[in-house]
């Protein structure tokens, strides 16, 4: 996994509650500073579950996730772009979603209501434009953004939900994503495919079965 343990508070801060080391520290941050909404609609700190721990513990260049429900897997990458975009400088993460609902629902739900929820002495620390309704932009240069397409955008991370999804509903679209958005992101820098299997046809299926053989064959890895 690349090095997560970047960027301090600045030091002019001084309401900042938490310690300065465990707030350098990642994997503390992603369980100690962080909240989401569980199933009922209740504001909860956010913990991570076995399969995104496991995730966030192999995470690479280019990622395939075949998920299931309620792992909670968009939401654990939303929470990891965010703090990136956050506690590294000058990074850009984009969300495409398969519908605007989805998009508008990914950014009130997850994006925004983790940043309004994390505590005032270190979103004090940060100047925010929220002009924009559907993306964050921060004083230290990042900023997070969701959306249907991100074709002339060029982005740090990238996540593409549902793409199983897209294709079987909208091949159009799918191809579009494919051919344009992709094209955001350059070498060295992060993709995250993730989807529900839609049968055993289309992009997402051949993008997964890609990364099986790949996986299988126990080649070393590049970016």
């Amino acid at each position: 996994m690349k090095n997560k343990t970047s960027r301090q508070l600045p030091e002019d801060n001084k309401g900042i509650v938490f310690d300065r080391n465990k707030m350098g520290n990642f994997w503390w941050r992603m369980e100690n500073i962080y909240y989401v909404k569980n199933e009922a609609g209740e504001k909860v700190l956010f913990k991570l579950r076995w399969a995104q721990r496991f995730f966030l513990n192999n995470i690479w260049f280019l990622n395939i996730i075949l998920k299931a429900r309620q792992l909670g897997f968009t939401t654990v990458i939303c929470i990891y772009f965010l703090d990136q975009v956050l506690f590294e400088e000058n990074q850009s993460a984009g969300i495409i979603a398969h519908t605007q609902e989805d998009a508008e629902n990914i950014f009130r739900n997850k994006i925004m209501f983790a940043w309004e929820n994390l505590p005032d002495e270190l979103k004090s620390s940060y100047g925010v434009d929220t002009s924009n309704a559907k993306q964050l932009k921060f004083n230290n240069g990042g900023s997070i953004r969701v959306a249907t397409s991100m074709r002339s955008d060029t982005l740090q991370y990238l996540l593409i939900t549902e793409l199983g999804t897209l294709a079987l509903k909208y091949p159009e679209k799918a191809k579009e994503v494919i051919s344009g958005s992709l094209n955001t992101i350059h070498r060295g820098q992060m993709l995250i495919i993730e989807s529900t299997a839609k049968g055993q046809s289309g992009k997402f299926y051949d993008l997964c079965m890609m990364a099986l053989n790949f996986a299988r064959s126990k080649r070393k890895l590049s970016e």
